[in-house]
């Protein structure tokens, strides 16, 4: 019996670098790779789901979203409820339905080189055309603005951003920020903007893009900053309702609504209690940066790390081939991810995940001490 042919679609796309390199690693191996906060959902939040499941009223919402939800997000970001926001589950989903309601074949999407792997991928499955701005590496990923300035032409359609950055741990600076903003508004560029790491902040909590003016859509959710990835919870939310309203038309068809039981508990989770469970969160990442960084400093001193501003990631500079690097940590057991997979500027970095136990998290530090980099 003959195959059934895939569509054309799918031939563009497999699974990422990121997992390909998750799959093939040894059992038992400790994860300084997945972009996950390995810590346990606070207590508050798992709490509340147990008594929502008590109520047994789980049903559809509407299409957008809890009202309360909805509100509780436009009051995290200080802007008033206008139709104006999408839950979504998770922020890709996010990401996915925001391009799938603005991008046509043949439109051109800049991001950031190196950024999150899953933008490119979900460009290309909408065929339109990715191009790439840089980051420069040797000035610690500084924003080129003459190379920005240049890969803008009549078919740039959408700027897609990731602030603070996966991988770097960076945000843009506000020079660059309102640089890049001025070049859209001038351009007519509709501005997407994932500050899913917003809340992981080291030392000060970044502006959100919707502080600023233009058209912008952020990206966000509760993965990262409540331990909440498996609870799916994301949305799209901007100043302006016309941005949303496509975004919610598509959400629809894409999975009706966000699971309701995770909207009860993203409600809690966007209250002063939950927002102080979250800042402990927040203060065990800065304890194991902390660590890492006294490791690399008094064990590793010849490798260049690059001082993030926001949690979970530390990026650094292993002076040889990352790909190579990574294959020679997956045989000792410990799972890092090889900078050029987010882009050909992360050639020869490694990201680093220090959102775990801090025991395993010594033993994998522990690894890359015990490696001689000189013989890789």
């Amino acid at each position: 019996m003959k195959s059934i042919k895939y569509a054309n679609r799918i031939d563009k796309i497999e699974k990422s670098e990121l997992r390909k390199i998750f799959d093939k690693a040894p059992s038992k191996s400790i994860n300084l790779g997945l972009g996950e906060i390995q810590f346990p959902t606070p207590k508050i939040i798992s709490d509340k789901a147990i008594d929502v499941i008590k109520q047994q009223n789980i049903r559809y919402t509407p299409n957008a979203g809890l009202p309360d939800l909805q509100k509780a997000i436009t009051n995290y970001y200080n802007i008033k409820l206008n139709g104006n926001v999408c839950v979504t589950t998770g922020a890709e989903e996010a990401i996915f339905a925001s391009l799938f309601s603005f991008v046509n074949p043949g439109d051109e999407v800049l991001i950031a080189n190196p950024t999150y792997i899953a933008y490119k991928t979900i460009i290309k499955m909408l065929d339109a055309i990715v191009v790439e701005f840089d980051l420069n590496p040797e000035l610690g990923f500084k924003l080129n603005q003459n190379d920005f300035s240049s890969k803008i032409t009549s078919k740039t359609k959408v700027l897609l951003l990731n602030n603070p950055s996966n991988p770097t741990g960076k945000c843009f600076s506000e020079d660059e920020v309102n640089f890049m903003i001025s070049k859209c508004i001038d351009n007519n560029i509709l501005i997407i903007v994932d500050e899913i790491y917003r809340e992981l902040f080291i030392k000060y909590k970044p502006m959100s893009f919707l502080e600023k003016r233009g058209k912008i859509i952020v990206i966000s959710g509760l993965s990262k900053s409540h331990c909440m990835s498996g609870w799916r919870i994301g949305w799209a939310a901007s100043i302006d309702p016309d941005l949303i309203k496509p975004i919610i038309v598509s959400h629809q068809y894409i999975c009706t609504c966000a699971p309701h039981i995770s909207q009860e508990i993203a409600v809690t989770a966007l209250s002063r209690k939950g927002m102080i469970a979250q800042n402990k969160i927040r203060k065990e990442l800065i304890a194991n940066r902390d660590f890492v960084l006294d490791q690399f400093k008094h064990f590793l001193p010849d490798i260049s790390v690059l001082k993030n501003t926001s949690s979970p990631y530390l990026f650094f500079n292993v002076a040889v081939d990352d790909i190579t690097f990574t294959n020679e940590m997956l045989k000792q057991g410990l799972i890092v991810m090889p900078g050029s997979i987010f882009g050909s500027n992360g050639k020869q970095w490694i990201r680093l995940n220090y959102a775990l136990n801090k025991k395993k998290l010594a033993k994998g530090i522990d690894i890359i001490k015990s490696i001689n980099i000189n013989n890789i």
